[in-house]
């Protein structure tokens, strides 16, 4: 069963960003009284990294800050995540999601335990070495300047993807996560080829695509649209790419959902170089997820 698009040639990914500990809480429906429900691995890199161990001649590393914590947490979600760098001290970052009925709140703890990882000899090397670097951030700590400096580790033909989420997320003192501006885009944008974003993140979202688009000529900027598919930008030149209409036969899960299509568009991408068929095969791996049939398979 193939998993994602194959890659005829050995392909090595380094994924740069955070990883964390999924909590959901809620209330029992008796007496009231909060419940821990679920701990679990949550970020990007772990759903991308799922995805993309499952494909034939690629091989992922993965650097992003964590605790001791999260090792326990990790070996009760297979597959394990191929972490590059050591346990630091301090509390894994960590979102609660608040449950009552249905009314949902977020908050996000150890924050401050989450700084960029330094780069070093060794992270440098294998940046150095990957065919794909995926940027992939749940906070906004990754300033343009480390990324700069990690980028020019890279070799000039791989391919660089940003995943623009965590720069729009602000964590509050409280731990509220809410959303903020993305202030610097005009230091981040410039360092990647492809970068991506769901319309739910950003208030007009096409137009900003298209703006980022003309005014950094050399990235193309996707903005996945839910089961309106996607559309790539290149220069103010825009390509909507459907996506087939969806029905569901299996127990799937649209969580993690938009990290699977970045991870298939990443692969698919690198290896025909046409970003509309790249996000046509990512659509056809992500609606795979999302019906149960993947998700069953890379379990498996």
């Amino acid at each position: 069963m193939t998993l994602a698009p194959p890659t005829t040639d050995a392909c090595s990914v380094v994924i740069i960003g955070h990883v964390c500990i999924d909590e959901n809480t809620g209330t029992d429906s008796g007496d009231k009284a909060p419940q821990r429900l679920r701990r679990t691995v949550g970020s990007p890199a772990f759903f991308i990294n799922r995805q993309l161990q499952a494909v034939p001649r690629v091989t992922v590393s993965v650097i992003a800050p964590y605790g001791g914590d999260f090792l326990a947490v990790m070996s009760a979600s297979p597959p394990g995540i191929p972490l590059l760098n050591p346990a630091t001290p301090g509390g894994t970052l960590l979102y609660r999601n608040h449950i009552d009925g249905d009314v949902r709140r977020q908050q996000c703890f150890y924050a401050q335990n989450a700084d960029p990882v330094p780069v070093t000899a060794t992270y440098a090397r294998a940046l150095a070495a990957a065919d794909i670097v995926i940027v992939a951030p749940l906070l906004a700590n990754f300033t343009p300047e480390y990324l700069a400096a990690a980028l020019t580790e890279t070799r000039p033909d791989a391919l660089k993807m940003l995943l623009v989420q965590g720069f729009l997320r602000r964590v509050d003192d409280d731990g509220t996560v809410g959303q903020r501006d993305f202030a610097e885009y005009a230091d981040v944008i410039p360092l990647f080829d492809v970068v991506v974003f769901s319309d739910e993140d950003l208030r007009m979202a096409l137009t900003v695509a298209d703006e980022w688009s003309r005014d950094f000529s050399r990235t193309t900027v996707v903005v996945t649209q839910n089961r309106n598919g996607a559309t790539s930008f290149d220069g103010g030149v825009s390509v909507h790419v459907p996506a087939e209409p969806l029905e569901r036969q299996g127990v799937g899960s649209v969580i993690g959902a938009g990290d699977v299509f970045s991870a298939a568009l990443a692969v698919s991408y690198r290896e025909s170089g046409d970003i509309r068929d790249a996000i046509g095969r990512a659509h056809e791996i992500t609606a795979r997820f999302i019906d149960g049939e993947l998700v069953a398979a890379l379990a498996a």
